[in-house]
């Protein structure tokens, strides 16, 4: 089956326009969910820990109390230490629960998430419970992610090994020849295929958590079927998710154009000695936040149409890889005529929609 990129991404837009439910407004609402239940298990956490927890809180409340900042950070330790041993270990524990908890929690929303992007993209018009659909597989999301992470540092400590090796050659080679130039040559080509050979580890396993929830697969099950499915892949999903680094770029120049607008004229009017001119600092300040608010706008709506943008496109080059690309718009490449009684949780065909122009820079 011939892959597509464009039209592959252009079929994911497709998709995002049908929906009755913006996707935008579903990432919002997934968003709040997260930080709302991240903020409640921090907020027990606060609690058990019998209020020893919040190290933040308690340094500002000795700053704002006229303590210098190392007298500040003396009394918060020395707070600490006053309560016991047996207390700075409950809290410990406490925390570590806690810190499981949350990561427990926000992977499997996660994970829910991309359920729900693979139900968008196939055309199912997902509602807000399908981003609830992996805590059935609760168990299957922590093995993988587990599995995941300790094969991709195994992997990443085996090529930290070898750009060692290079590195100390390169030294050796350098301190006998006089040589620098090439050595350091060397030394950031060497650099570059580490990272390169990171990459494409973590990549192998990207559509892990796409085939756990899809195949109904364990969880070392899913990492096998991601490597396999990845397999002469890896460079296509690379490029895939690099294609939408124009977007990222202008979302990040969006927030720091509204921090600069708020930051600039205030540092412009304390650098030329204007402090005491209340009036200009006010409108300054004034002009500067109204900026930054509409810039930070901009770049909040910009990220929530971009995560269900991306995460959509990883999961129609799922479907891809997988053989079952569902008809997306007019000259979509992939089959028509995919039996849907074979998938295990999502069924339908796929959005239909208008192609639009093949050369879209953003695309």
């Amino acid at each position: 089956m011939q892959y597509d990129r464009v039209q592959l991404k252009l079929s994911v837009k497709a998709a995002m326009r049908g929906a009755r439910t913006r996707p935008i407004l579903m990432t919002l609402l997934f968003s709040v969910i997260v930080s709302v239940g991240t903020g409640m298990v921090n907020f027990v956490s606060r609690l058990l820990s019998g209020g020893m927890g919040g190290y933040s809180e308690r340094l500002w409340a000795y700053i704002l109390a006229g303590y210098e900042m190392d007298e500040a950070m003396e009394r918060v330790l020395m707070d600490f230490m006053s309560r016991g041993p047996g207390v700075l270990f409950s809290i410990a524990v406490v925390g570590l629960v806690m810190s499981i908890i949350v990561y427990l929690w926000q992977s499997v929303m996660g994970v829910g998430y991309e359920g729900y992007a693979l139900a968008l993209v196939r055309g199912e018009d997902p509602d807000a419970g399908k981003l609830f659909c992996a805590f059935p597989r609760i168990g299957g999301v922590l093995v993988t992610r587990i599995l995941t992470g300790i094969f991709v540092f195994l992997w990443s400590l085996l090529l930290g090994v070898g750009l060692a090796v290079v590195i100390v050659a390169m030294v050796v080679i350098a301190a006998v020849t006089d040589t620098v130039v090439l050595p350091v040559l060397v030394m950031i080509v060497g650099v570059v295929a580490y990272e390169i050979g990171v990459v494409w580890v973590t990549m192998r396993y990207a559509l892990a958590d796409y085939a756990l929830l899809d195949q109904n697969l364990s969880g070392m099950d899913a990492i096998r079927e991601s490597r396999r499915l990845m397999q002469d892949n890896v460079g296509r999903a690379f490029v895939l998710q690099l294609s939408f680094i124009g977007w990222e770029l202008l979302s990040i120049a969006l927030w720091l154009t509204g921090i600069a607008a708020l930051v600039i004229p205030i540092s412009i009017q304390v650098a030329y000695g204007r402090v005491s001119d209340i009036g200009g600092m006010i409108a300054s300040a004034g002009v500067g936040l109204l900026i930054m608010l509409v810039m930070f706008l901009g770049g909040t709506i910009l990220s929530l149409w971009l995560s269900p943008y991306r995460t959509g496109a990883m999961a129609k080059f799922y479907d891809w890889a997988k053989g079952a690309a569902p008809k997306g718009p007019a000259g979509w490449s992939g089959p028509t005529d995919y039996n849907w009684s074979t998938r295990s949780t999502i069924s339908g065909p796929g959005p239909t929609g208008p192609t639009g122009p093949r050369d879209d820079p953003w695309n």
